[in-house]
């Protein structure tokens, strides 16, 4: 039971605190040790602290750490970004609060900002009466829902009627501040969210990214909140593969329950930031609740698949089965570019393209074999000159496992010496954070590279054009595409049950810098059409890997295990 510290007096066996600062304390030989008048005292305190958290949770109920996590990732992006719509994916194992959490801030939002708008969403209007409802009622202040008949008297403003049986009167009710809440359902025409500006929405469990984008738009006036809750029972979902691909992780934990080949936990996320930089994911374990039976959890876990306890107790979805890069984890291959060596074989590599922007990768390679990935073109962190900050080569959508075109893909209308001053400005400003920089070799799509256009003086093909302006490409294999996606899934390769060290780690890895390849290496399977959004991304790394590129210098370069971050 919690008390606050004044409470308490002299009775011992304090536990700590909460995150509100209230004490925990023990019914042990504390109590046993206290005086008649204490032990009075303290149980006219106990029961007094029982009403208060049935009769007002809104203030007076429990707040679990991992709560405290979840606002203080939507604390940091509202921080770095004052204006626009801020995003959270909650990832949740079975009865790992995450429900209540959403339900919890809902309310805050509409207590503490007057004339709020909130949207709660749900599959259908009987699950949303059964799984939404009753929490936003029960974290409503206590003076706002009469507990004998559940209606607060309407004035010209307030209108809050709510049934165990019905839920809110018209899924909907009006605060006396002015705040309204509506709730809403994935079985109504997206089209219906048109023309609403809103404040925070959370939408529950199995919301399509149609709903998501149609929401964003409905937040935006409003600088708004979007919260999606989720438990992976099916696994993926379009919408949870949107958020996780190019996730990198930010903070993580030991699971307890899953185990490595040596009996040693192994950890999984607690904090992921998603490639859309308004966007996180916060996972919530089963064991964060205190009131979700977690020994329960543990007893029917026994013996089961790693991927069922990693979805049932700690909310992570395991990848799409048709994912061609299952090895690929952003928390080994992605590291910061500080990490990148100063000294090696410099590469780029280039995937050209009538009707659409060309995309380019930069790669170096250091004296112990590793290949690093430190810039492409476009890129979602660096404007281009005249256009501004492109955003992402490709998105999750429609029907296509491999992503759609995204806005990057546009034709910026760039001609040869567009191109060659944009190469010019990347290399410069790499070659002022690396040691006896020079491109060793520039790498072209054969294809498009070779292929004859007519021109005044005769046929002629890109890759001699692109020479005579100074950029000398040579011609990227022909081999197929199965053989460079095996190189790559090889380059990936560790021992994911051994320490990250010289003697276990990657061939390849990418910086963080680079997430339109993270996001492809994250979503590509190889099963969609050849005008997939992550294609191109891949078809650059298949060029380099296929190509021999190397190390090739015996020049003796420092080498430093990464591992992760």
């Amino acid at each position: 039971m919690i008390f606050t510290q004044h409470q308490i007096h002299k009775a011992p066996s304090i536990l700590g605190r909460d995150p509100a600062g209230n004490v925990l304390v023990r019914f042990d030989d504390g109590v046993r040790r206290m005086t008649p008048d204490q032990l009075v005292e303290f149980h006219k305190l106990f029961e007094e602290r029982i009403r208060l958290e049935i009769e007002d949770p809104y203030r007076y109920g429990a707040v679990l750490p991992v709560w405290s996590t979840a606002d203080r990732q939507f604390a940091e992006l509202r921080e770095q970004f004052p204006k626009g719509v801020t995003e959270l994916l909650i990832l949740g194992g079975n009865r790992a609060s995450k429900s209540r959490y959403l339900a919890r801030r809902a309310v805050q939002i509409l207590v503490n900002t007057p004339g709020a708008k909130v949207w709660c969403l749900q599959s259908t209007e009987a699950s949303s009466i059964q799984n939404q409802q009753p929490y936003i009622w029960e974290y409503l202040p206590a003076e706002w829902k009469p507990a004998a008949s559940g209606k607060l008297r309407k004035g010209v403003v307030t209108n809050i009627t709510y049934s165990q049986k019905g839920g809110f009167t018209e899924n909907s009710f009006v605060l006396p501040n002015g705040s309204q809440c509506w709730f809403k359902f994935y079985s109504m025409d997206v089209k219906a969210v048109e023309g609403a500006e809103l404040t925070y929405c959370w939408a529950d469990e199995l919301v399509s990214p149609e709903w998501i984008e149609a929401l964003r738009f409905r937040l935006i006036t409003r600088n708004g909140e979007l919260a999606v809750g989720f438990t992976p029972v099916l696994g993926y979902t379009d919408t949870v593969a949107e958020y996780l691909a190019g996730a990198i992780t930010l903070e993580d934990t030991e699971a307890e329950l899953v185990l490595d080949i040596k009996g040693r936990p192994i950890r999984v996320p607690r904090v992921q930031q998603c490639a859309k930089p308004t966007a996180r994911v916060v996972y919530f374990h089963t064991a964060d609740n205190p009131f979700g039976n977690y020994d329960a959890m543990k007893t029917e876990l026994i013996k089961s698949p790693k991927d069922r306890i990693l979805m049932r107790a700690y909310g992570v979805p395991t990848k799409k089965a048709a994912n061609m890069f299952v090895n690929f984890n952003t928390n080994i291959h992605v590291i910061p570019p500080d990490r990148v060596p100063k000294r090696g074989v410099n590469y780029q590599v280039v995937d050209p393209c009538s009707g659409r922007n060309w995309f380019m990768i930069w790669a170096r390679f250091d004296a112990a074999g590793r290949c690093f990935v430190y810039d492409e073109w476009p890129s979602q962190v660096r404007e281009v000159p005249g256009v501004g900050l492109p955003g992402p080569w490709a998105v999750p959508g429609g029907n296509n496992p491999d992503g759609i075109a995204g806005d990057a893909q546009r034709s910026f209308g760039f001609g040869l010496s567009h191109y060659k001053l944009e190469i010019e400005n990347i290399e410069t400003r790499h070659a002022r954070d690396a040691e006896d920089f020079v491109i060793f070799e520039r790498i072209m799509d054969s294809r498009y590279g070779n292929a004859a256009t007519v021109a005044r003086e005769g046929a002629t093909t890109l890759i001699e054009e692109c020479s005579e302006i100074g950029l000398h490409f040579t011609a990227a294999p022909g081999d197929g595409i199965a053989e460079g996606v095996t190189m790559i899934i090889n380059w990936l390769s560790y021992d994911d049950s051994q320490p990250i060290g010289a003697l276990n780690q990657p061939t390849l890895y990418v910086t963080s810098n680079c997430k339109n390849l993270i996001f492809a290496l994250s979503q590509y399977t190889g099963t969609g059409p050849k005008t997939s959004g992550t294609k191109d991304a891949i078809d650059v790394l298949r060029y380099l890997v296929l190509s021999g590129a190397s190390y090739h210098d015996n020049t003796d370069l420092s080498f430093e295990p990464l591992g992760s971050y």
